[in-house]
């Protein structure tokens, strides 16, 4: 989801936008005592020293990262028992779909104190409580300021937009969109930088302050795109259902990501809009994902898609026109 223009784009946000997107009418933003986490509407973003910390030894445990620098020898000793642990406990599964994993990373994220939950299962618990004044001492500094400016400069763009842009989203998939919306910024955010977790009104979004398809604008695309995961899926809820009644009626098999093309076309294009009336020229993060894992999906998107969200067809019209030109027939 990288984009070159990511990164010099936050700067210029957090100095030069803040005030002005804070001026207009907007919903109301209340930091919550002493900072630990900041409402904007139905968002609720926050830098929590424990999801942090379990994201990254998540990260290290499934893709083998670097643990932080600073550490003495004796440290890094401590700091790689504590990852070890946490691969054994992870072992193939994922966080996004796990519901243990799910559950631990909810339960982290309501964490606001020095101590760990009692209900945060033990294998976890040893390897974190092993591994937190590590990272209070080599890293949390450094991470917690990188969200906090994540955060600084996500919040004016949301205060501004966001609830333009959960109406545009309800528009396009005939289907709420969520209106409690945790979002947990973190150093790591599992394998591609963000990801999000429960359904219907609820989401829990996890979101990389690092990741430069994350930063500047692309923040706000983020913050509408993972919070839709929680109403979109493959075969379900918006667009994964109109793709298998489309699938059944013409007789052809889906793509195993054509839902989330859909998906990261539709908050990219409204994300755009968004921002183009206020006088921002922005580039989708799905122009830099089709000759990745999204080839063939243009002209159908631009065609069909593009023609639904300008009104001119239908939802099930454009979905079948995508199908028929992204799948062969069945045999």
């Amino acid at each position: 989801m990288a984009t070159n223009w990511a990164v010099a784009a936050a700067a210029s946000l957090a100095l030069a936008m803040s005030a002005a997107l804070q001026a207009q009418q907007a919903p109301s933003i209340r930091p919550a005592e002493g900072q630990t986490f900041t409402e904007v509407g139905r968002y609720r973003l926050q830098s929590n020293p424990w999801v942090n910390l379990h994201q990254r030894l998540l990260y290290e445990a499934r893709f083998e990262s670097a643990a932080p620098a600073s550490l003495s020898d004796g440290e890094l000793a401590a700091w790689k028992k504590a990852a070890e642990a946490y691969r054994v406990m992870l072992g193939k599964r994922n966080p996004i779909v796990d519901e243990q994993l799910i559950a631990l990373n909810a339960t982290l994220s309501e964490a606001h104190s020095a101590e760990l939950p009692a209900d945060v299962p033990e294998a976890a618990a040893a390897a974190l409580r092993l591994a937190m004044p590590l990272y209070r001492v080599a890293q949390w500094q450094e991470d917690d300021r990188a969200n906090r400016f994540w955060i600084a400069v996500a919040q004016p763009m949301l205060a501004s937009a966001a609830e333009e842009l959960a109406a545009a989203h309800t528009k396009a998939y005939g289907m709420p969109f969520p209106t409690h919306i945790l979002v947990d910024v973190a150093s790591h955010g599992w394998e591609f930088g963000a990801y999000t977790t429960g359904e219907g009104e609820s989401a829990h979004a996890v979101i990389s302050s690092l990741a430069p398809g994350t930063q500047g604008f692309a923040a706000l695309e983020i913050l509408l795109h993972e919070p839709s995961h929680a109403i979109v899926a493959p075969s379900a809820g918006a667009i994964g259902a109109d793709l298998a009644r489309a699938a059944r009626e013409l007789q052809r098999k889906p793509k195993y990501n054509l839902w989330h093309a859909i998906l990261f076309y539709t908050s990219g294009e409204l994300t755009r809009r968004a921002l183009a009336a206020r006088g921002v020229h922005y580039e989708p993060i799905i122009l830099q994902m089709y000759d990745r894992g999204f080839g063939g999906f243009r002209q159908p998107l631009e065609t069909h898609w593009q023609a639904y969200l300008d009104g001119k067809v239908s939802r099930e019209e454009a979905v079948r026109q995508i199908l028929i030109e992204t799948t062969p027939p069945s045999q």
